[in-house]
């Protein structure tokens, strides 16, 4: 019985305010991986050039990278488990 207490007590206790304040970073990360997935598909329908797959290179790691695991790392400190798994192994996948 006390231990049963002792679980609920905890349980009970209010989320941290300053984290319920922080915004979410899901249109972040939702944006990363859309943009980043466009300008794929635009050069494999060959509407960008090839010479300029080095922008779309490097564009990828940037915004479809670390803009993710950022987004992550936020969605994770939040408390959206979910979330922070979903954009960083899409981030680990770019």
């Amino acid at each position: 019985v006390r231990a049963t207490r002792r679980f609920s007590s905890t349980m009970s206790k209010a989320p941290n305010p300053h984290v319920m304040n922080t915004t979410t970073a899901g249109p972040i990360g939702l944006m990363a991986f859309g943009i980043t997935t466009i300008l794929l598909n635009f050069l494999n329908a060959e509407l960008i050039e090839t010479p300029s797959i080095t922008l779309i290179i490097c564009y990828g790691m940037f915004h479809g990278g670390m803009i993710q695991i950022l987004a992550g790392m936020w969605e994770v400190y939040r408390g959206n488990i979910f979330g922070g798994n979903a954009f960083i192994s899409y981030a680990v996948f770019c």
